[in-house]
């Protein structure tokens, strides 16, 4: 374990997705395609209805959507897993049974740290709602009904709680954010080892990890924000036809250059960090 800086982590993230990216691209376009088909089916005729404005299918539509949902997060997690298991160990057959497995399971893993994370940030604003309601309500008494400089230290207090509660939140998503990677490199399907070694690894460099996934979520915001409004115009014009053929085509192109590219990425944040903080945790295929 080594204490990280952030020129580290954005080399490694490239380095992994440079040395992969022919498999990723098969990877996650094959996975984007199959949900494409597979969403079809489920919801094809679920989405028809609404758009009719059934009322009763707004109903109905839960039971389609979380099932898709569910085979959605299944797939994306285990091919998470394999991209990633694939890239830290090279000329590995495909594990597919053990991927299937080791990707829901940390999918839950994760569902249930973040659940508790936001249980936590609930007791807290709680809490703080009790305190500061009774101390603003006080002042009040004291301040002769001015209701207008109460609610104006409300409203700053407010501001500086919720940006307290979003670096909270990416802490916590900072501290568990190797959590696949390490499960991908010893082919475990247990996500507590995963969670507690990831906690352990991040322990020396918790904060430069937020400040890195600050910037990196700030830098996909701004490609998806040029990229749609560069093809944006492009595909509009395409689907403005109204033709299925038309809107197929816009649908394909924003996927290969906005979203795809995206998900690359992303999918290679977590073992740049990986590689950042614990160097010699797996082979050196893709420095």
């Amino acid at each position: 374990m080594v204490k990280m800086s952030i020129g580290a982590a954005f080399s490694e993230t490239f380095a992994f997705l440079k040395a992969n990216w022919t498999q990723m691209l098969i990877w996650i376009g094959g996975t984007i395609i199959l949900l494409g088909l597979l969403g079809y089916l489920f919801l094809g005729s679920t989405f028809s209805a609404l758009a009719v404005g059934d009322p009763s299918a707004i109903m109905g539509a839960f039971g389609p959507i979380g099932l898709f949902a569910l085979i959605a997060a299944i797939i994306l997690y285990a091919v998470c897993m394999l991209i990633w298991r694939g890239g830290m160990h090279s000329g590995e057959t495909p594990n597919f049974g053990w991927a299937l497995q080791a990707g829901p399971a940390f999918a839950f893993g994760m569902l249930v740290v973040m659940i508790a994370a936001y249980i936590v940030v609930f007791i807290v604003m709680l809490v703080f709602g009790l305190i500061f309601g009774a101390a603003v309500g006080g002042m009040g008494g004291f301040m002769s009904g001015d209701v207008g400089a109460a609610g104006g230290i409300a409203m700053i207090v407010g501001i500086l709680l919720y940006i307290a509660i979003l670096v909270f939140m990416l802490w916590v998503q900072g501290r568990f954010i190797v959590a696949g990677p390490v499960m991908a490199d010893r082919l475990t399907r247990n996500p507590i080892t995963g969670l507690s070694e990831s906690w352990k690894l991040t322990n020396a460099s918790q904060w430069t990890i937020v400040g890195f996934y600050l910037l990196f979520t700030i830098l996909l915001v701004v490609y998806a924000l040029v990229a749609g409004m560069i093809f944006g115009a492009i595909l509009g014009g395409v689907a403005s036809g109204g033709s299925m053929a038309g809107l197929l085509i816009s649908m394909i192109v924003s996927a290969a250059v906005i979203y795809l590219p995206i998900l690359m990425v992303s999918v290679s944040m977590p073992v740049g960090v990986y590689r950042a903080i614990a160097p010699r945790a797996s082979g050196d295929v893709f420095a």
